[in-house]
């Protein structure tokens, strides 16, 4: 006897023919929950499965599936799962399975089209052998890295300032290893609190409107150097399922790694601050929102709407307003070479909105996971879900657990909320079950293992989620091909899998020795990336000691720092993005092998520095070289430029892509390069609305697309 709780995992295979007794052709794995615990006995029928579709009424539809040979290795593949019961049933027998019996013959490929065996159950239990207890207290014991907020707490302005200090001082918080989040209980907030780097904001209600920021600010984003750079480095901060309503308005300036989602904008949103003396802006992300008031881009040099509801007007922005999937007051597309290029997409073809966090009126949480929707239009605030109790959620805090402890968690089919802080990873965090979610709050963030092991790798079988997680290199042997991010597995095109707002860094905080040859590589199909910023640093945090360059604050980057050849290696069919940003790897941005991949926004800024040497040499020191010795460093053109890297590179091969609203950029501070194209392509790929800029410096990208 087996008693489940909460989950149960029936396996069935096919076949066992009396041809072939004992042998199976593929077992059949589906997880589902009970509200009550479920006992079978020994050798009572279990529900039938057909190679994936339902043969009985009211059986489940299997997850996913793998091969075995035997019962045996069928045991030996569970071992470690859980508690688990053998049923084996060699001859099907009864009316249930006559119509798969009667014209069965010994050819094994017409048994496997012919014979469904029940097999095994699988009983998933909190007792006994779990190293971790399977029920995680709710509500939840929160580190001190997250604040949780009543609307009737007092002095919330003054203690989220408190907490927001060095987080909103420019010098020391842009490379901080402090991380926050605020969430906030269903009710009104009079408050006047500006968001630092690596904090996250987030409501608690069911609904975007039931959290609300009034006030006569509320909560905001300022450009963290109005006087210099304006908001270009206002980086890693978000804000999702709230309503502002303040009197002035909501500013949100910021660069990249800032998104908002699921809120609702009673006013004018102002994506840049006008009343800086320097009002760069370089963003952006908007997903799953409405805008009741106007969409003021201003100065952004490129933004994305995904499935934002439009009720006013769109104005300003730069270079590029993408909209996807947006309804209302969405702005007409652009002509051909026109500033700011508008480019719209009626519909996002598959989609899910990232998971989120509410509370009950009994201070119960939950995490609600939105589910796979196809030509998604509008919002979509009321999309189905499902509710995953925290009673089945593990929260990791770095302070006390590491990847065993987060492995050990999705093993014991729960999801995982990483709470705000630096996990200092041992090993690779693993997503291999169906519907496993990994969700990340204030900025999480994942330091890749010293063995060269990625952050995070996935035998994707369908239904994962990776959310609001920042996977950052360390220093790794160089024999290793490293990586922070490995996505395999066979995904689903049912219930494919979303990564949201995933951002990677090579550098920036402590050493320059890090490295990662690619950041992101996608081999399995139909995988959705929803917001990703891949970054290898043009910008770094100055060594003790080390003086910046005139007019600088950091120090920046030169060859043979922070090392990492490309962003994101896409191998899987069907793959689709939005808001994808790539910037300064030292090869190609982006490599596309798979078929049939949609892009819609891309942003790629190549690297800064297009010298090639390999060990640091300082600006000092390179001021005082010789020409002649300078000479044998400046080798950007034959480095960079003759080998044709580029910002997105299709393989020749590839017959079908579309990419939306394309921009790559140059900025080569250091030496002149000239690079032949931003983009290249096979001539059956589609590009709409694709541009290049020079940014400053030297020159240049030749072309915008070389057709090969």
């Amino acid at each position: 006897m087996v008693c489940v709780r909460p989950w149960r995992t029936v396996l069935v295979a096919n076949c066992a023919c009396p041809a072939q007794p004992g042998h199976i052709r593929r077992a059949l794995v589906r997880e589902y929950p009970y509200d009550k615990p479920v006992r079978y006995t020994r050798r009572k029928v279990l529900p039938v499965l057909k190679l994936g579709r339902t043969v009985r009424s009211g059986a489940p539809e299997p997850r996913t599936s793998f091969h075995c040979s035997s019962v045996g290795s069928l045991r030996k593949r569970l071992r470690g799962r859980a508690l688990y019961t053998a049923y084996t049933w060699l001859q099907p027998r009864g009316a249930l399975f006559a119509c798969h019996t009667r014209t069965a013959r010994t050819s094994v490929a017409d048994c496997m089209q012919l014979h469904i065996v029940s097999i095994i159950a699988v009983g998933v239990s909190s007792i006994n052998t779990q190293t971790m207890d399977a029920a995680q207290p709710n509500p939840p014991l929160w580190p001190a890295s997250v604040v949780v907020f009543g609307p009737d707490d007092a002095n919330i302005t003054e203690r989220m300032a408190e907490r927001s200090e060095m987080l909103n001082n420019r010098a020391v918080g842009h490379f901080s290893s402090e991380r926050l989040a605020f969430l906030f209980k269903p009710g009104r907030y009079a408050v006047e609190a500006k968001i630092g780097y690596y904090t996250s904001l987030s409501g608690l209600g069911d609904t975007p409107g039931a959290a609300v920021f009034g006030g006569e600010r509320g909560v905001y984003v300022d450009a963290m150097d109005p006087q210099a750079a304006g908001s270009l480095d206002t980086f890693w901060r978000s804000g999702d399922n709230f309503k502002h309503d303040a009197a002035q308005g909501f500013r949100w300036a910021v660069g990249q790694a800032a998104p908002l989602r699921r809120i609702i904008a009673a006013r004018d949103l102002e994506l840049f601050e006008p009343t800086a003396k320097v009002n760069y802006a370089s963003g952006g992300y908007l997903g799953n929102s409405v805008v009741e008031g106007d969409l003021v881009l201003g100065s952004q040099q490129q933004w994305l709407n995904r499935n934002v509801e439009l009720r006013g007007g769109a104005t300003g922005g730069a270079w590029s307003n993408v909209y996807v999937g947006c309804a209302g007051s969405v702005p007409e597309p652009s002509a051909p070479g026109v500033e700011p290029r508008v480019s719209v997409v009626e519909a996002a073809p598959v989609i899910a909105a990232k998971p989120y966090i509410v509370i009950d009126a009994t201070g119960k949480y939950s995490l609600l996971v939105p589910r796979v929707e196809k030509h998604s239009v509008g919002a979509g605030l009321d999309a189905p879900y499902r509710e995953v109790p925290f009673e089945r959620v593990f929260v990791a805090d770095a302070s006390k657990h590491g990847a065993r402890d987060i492995n050990e968690a999705l093993s014991k089919v729960l999801d995982v909320v990483l709470a705000p802080g630096i996990f200092q990873l041992e090993a690779s965090i693993e997503l291999s079950r169906p519907g496993a979610v990994v969700l990340g709050l204030g900025y999480a963030t994942l330091v890749a293992p010293a063995t060269g092991a990625p952050c995070v790798v996935a035998a994707d079988a369908g239904g994962l989620r990776l959310a609001s997680v920042v996977l950052q290199a360390s220093e790794v042997p160089e024999v290793e091909d490293s990586a922070l991010l490995r996505w395999g597995g066979r995904s689903s095109t049912r219930d494919p899998s979303v990564l949201s707002d995933v951002f990677c860094r090579v550098g920036g905080p402590g050493s320059l020795k890090v490295r990662a040859d690619v950041m992101v590589e996608v081999q399995a199909s139909h995988t959705i990336l929803d917001n990703l910023w891949l970054w290898r640093a043009d910008h770094a945090e100055l060594a003790p000691g080390e003086q910046p360059r005139p007019g600088e604050q950091y120090h920046l980057v030169v060859p043979g720092e922070c090392r990492t050849k490309n962003g994101l290696i896409v191998d899987g069919d069907d793959v689709t993005a939005y808001g994808l940003a790539v910037e300064h790897t030292d090869e190609d941005q982006v490599i596309w092998n798979g078929e049939r991949g949609r892009t819609y926004f891309y942003q790629c800024e190549l690297p800064y520095d297009t010298a090639s040497y390999s060990r640091r040499v300082s600006f000092k020191c390179l001021a005082s070289l010789t020409s002649q010795f300078l000479h044998r460093y400046d080798v950007n053109q034959t480095m960079f430029g003759d080998k044709g890297y580029t910002g997105y590179r299709l393989a020749a091969g590839v017959g079908t892509h579309a990419c939306v609203a394309p921009g790559i950029y140059s900025y080569f501070r250091d030496y002149p390069c000239l690079v032949p194209a931003g983009i290249v392509a096979p001539a059956s790929a589609e590009f709409v609305n694709a541009f290049t800029k020079k940014l400053r410096a030297h020159d240049g990208i030749l072309s915008v697309i070389e057709r090969v």
